[in-house]
């Protein structure tokens, strides 16, 4: 009885009332397997036999219809799921029961093509509702702007939501012919159809999330100090709808805006929110909220999901637990200059023969182990396949990427190879980096040249990186997983990662 605490399964239904549970995940990323997490204290988490399992719990201890949803960002990340491109997130998805889904960003990492072939094959809709056909207002046929579902005897319209600024995070041909509008205006012109259809309740499944400052650590516990899109996209909203939940920011929120509940669950399959509604006389009251962890030894797996998970990490274990090299320490992903990320700035410099590299901190997804690494590891590590690329650009063209990199609160987003940044993090954005040193100690002028080793992903403009999109790349026929393989093996074994700081916080004083 793994879900029979949940307040609202044993409170008295008003005559009349409609009740109905939602069960929400977001950024599950492929990770289909039950595994223990640094936070775990070695007990196994997640996986979608086990979420299925708990899913079922939460349907079965509830007196009314139960939904299962995903804010997106399914099947991107894991060799189990990325070597069968997504297929298998897909098959286990729809073992597990899932309703409806979000279109997160990661969707289309491997190209619409490959999108479409795991829509068709999903037996639930892929929802966008501010997806359209450039140029128009019509969404492409293979995605809905929302859902009715009809189950007990109430009607929920489910809306769902892509992040709109998708083409700014990954390939442009990714995305080519399609465009992202605004989230707000999107879900008001859907919630007011639903409502005029009909519907008892409006649920909304957005890939947009939010940070909280405390974020709760009893699943009851609500989150506070909560600033994010998801929260300006609630605000924005002028149709009623009952319940958001979201994605995209890998966190964990209980929180509401307007009195509307928005929820986020983590990610990798680590946490799952549930949330029940009740609606009678015109009000709708939230009888429950809550995040969840699928602790993965407090339940049995659920055995139609397990079979399609265990099929397919049987096809790819030959693969995913081969070694590939031995790392002399754990490495993790603290701080925007961290060991490991210099270790792959190096890597990526050095497959390209450039002076210098940089690695965006988003296409780090994971820390390394101390001990034998697998290809597993290191395709978790950066599961992207993005092409190890060099462009030849200026100083000044280097030095707005780095002030990129810096972001909106001045702290590093990024790691470099070949060269020192010294910056003031208490400078105005746009005037924060005070110089940049080569490997020889020369100050790189703005009217220098230099090679410059990055992702194909950044080259061509991706989060933020606007500045190098117009400067011509050449290829290093390497991937960027291969590129870290090979340094790591080039590499004394143990490998140890790099010291050495590459930004380097400086104070100048404004009066000087």
């Amino acid at each position: 009885m793994l879900l029979a605490s949940c307040a609202a399964a044993g409170a008295q239904q008003v005559p009349g009332e409609k009740r109905l549970r939602v069960v929400h995940t977001n950024d599950v990323h492929g990770h289909l397997l039950s595994a223990p997490t640094p936070w775990s204290g070695g007990r196994p988490v997640g996986g979608m036999a086990v979420l299925a399992a708990y899913f079922d719990s939460a349907a079965a201890h509830f007196d009314g219809p139960t939904l299962v949803l995903s804010g997106g960002d399914d099947m991107q990340g894991t060799a189990v799921s990325n070597l069968s491109a997504g297929r298998a997130a897909i098959q286990a998805m729809n073992a597990a029961g899932y309703d409806a889904a979000a279109l997160g960003n990661h969707e289309f990492d491997w190209g619409q093509d490959t999108l479409r072939a795991r829509v068709r094959e999903s037996r639930f809709p892929w929802l966008a509702a501010n997806l359209y056909l450039a140029g128009t207002t019509r969404n492409p046929a293979w995605v809905r702007p929302w859902v009715m579902i009809r189950r007990g005897g109430v009607k929920v319209a489910v809306v769902g939501v892509a992040l709109a600024e998708t083409p700014r995070i990954v390939l442009p041909d990714r995305v080519a012919g399609l465009e992202f509008g605004p989230e707000a205006p999107a879900i008001d012109r859907s919630a007011r159809q639903a409502r005029a259809a009909g519907a008892d309740f409006v649920v909304v499944a957005i890939h947009s999330g939010a940070v909280c400052t405390e974020p709760g650590r009893a699943p009851e516990e609500a989150s506070t100090g909560c600033t994010g899109d998801v929260l300006d996209v609630a605000r924005a909203l002028t149709e009623r709808v009952d319940l958001i939940v979201g994605g995209h920011t890998h966190r964990r929120v209980v929180t509401e805006q307007g009195g509307v509940p928005v929820l986020e669950a983590g990610s990798y399959s680590e946490g799952f929110s549930v949330t029940d509604l009740a609606r009678s006389g015109g009000r709708t009251r939230v009888a429950y909220r809550a995040v969840r962890v699928p602790w993965a030894d407090s339940v049995h797996p659920d055995t139609a999901v397990a079979r399609i998970v265990g099929a397919w990490d049987r096809r790819v274990r030959a693969v995913s637990e081969s070694p590939v090299a031995s790392l002399a320490a754990a490495l993790d992903t603290v701080g925007g200059d961290f060991p490991l990320g210099r270790l792959m700035a190096d890597g990526f410099r050095r497959v390209a023969h450039a002076q210098a590299a940089l690695v965006n901190d988003g296409s780090i997804r994971r820390g390394l182990p101390a001990g034998t690494l697998t290809f597993g590891d290191l395709y978790e590590l950066q599961p992207f396949k993005n092409m190890v690329v060099v462009q030849d650009v200026t100083g000044g063209v280097l030095r707005a990427a780095l002030e990129n990199a810096l972001g909106k609160n001045g702290k590093p987003d990024a790691n470099v190879a070949g060269i020192t940044v010294a910056y003031d993090p208490a400078a105005p954005a746009g005037a924060r980096v005070r110089s940049v040193r080569l490997d020889d100690g020369r100050e790189l002028g703005d009217a220098d040249r230099i090679s410059l080793a990055s992702s194909e992903f950044v080259a061509a403009g991706g989060d933020g990186y606007t500045m190098l999109r117009g400067v011509a790349a050449r290829s290093s026929g390497v991937l960027d997983i291969d590129a870290v393989i090979a340094h790591l093996r080039a590499l004394p074994q143990p490998a140890a990662a790099p010291t050495d700081k590459r930004w380097v916080p400086v104070r100048v004083d404004p009066a000087r």
